[in-house]
């Protein structure tokens, strides 16, 4: 009996040590996002990562990831939120800017960078840019986001019970 239960100590470290070495680690790929108490849009918010942070996947579900932040909080991010890569950038001549701000990773990685959309307005100046620039800073509370869900029956409000 005193056997197994020296045992039984190796057994878990093992087993810790398993978990450590299979975990994946993401990085956030857009420029801010919630982790949330449960996976949904409207859930309570228990921190924020940003562009460019690292948190441990621990397990994943319907589009959405269960992590682990740098600063121990368990939560949910949405899938779309973060990649398994990390983003790198290369100059292809020493000349070049190599760095790169988090609003320009996650435009690029959109398919826009500054020198596009200064491009697009160029080429469109009767288009008024103001309305765009006011919507991006408007943020929505999650009880308004599940209000939405529900009167438009959108999400898991629209799916039979």
């Amino acid at each position: 009996m005193k056997k197994r239960r020296a045992f039984l100590p190796f057994v878990f470290l093992l087993i810790a040590l398993v978990s450590v070495l299979l975990a994946e680690t993401l990085v956030i790929q857009i420029q801010k996002t919630a982790v949330r108490k449960e996976p949904k849009f409207y859930a309570a918010t228990l921190a924020e990562v940003k562009s460019g942070d690292t948190v441990e996947k621990l397990e994943d579900q319907d589009g959405w990831f269960k992590v682990k932040t740098a600063g121990g909080i368990v939560g949910w991010i949405h899938s779309s939120a973060a990649t398994p890569k990390k983003v790198r950038l290369k100059a292809l001549d020493n000349a070049l800017r190599t760095d790169a701000s988090a609003a320009e990773v996650t435009l690029a990685g959109k398919g826009f960078n500054k020198q596009v959309e200064e491009g697009y307005r160029a080429k469109n100046p009767e288009l008024n840019f103001t309305l765009v620039e006011k919507m991006l800073k408007y943020r929505l509370s999650p009880s308004e986001i599940e209000a939405f869900l529900k009167r438009g029956k959108l999400g898991e409000f629209g799916r039979p019970q």
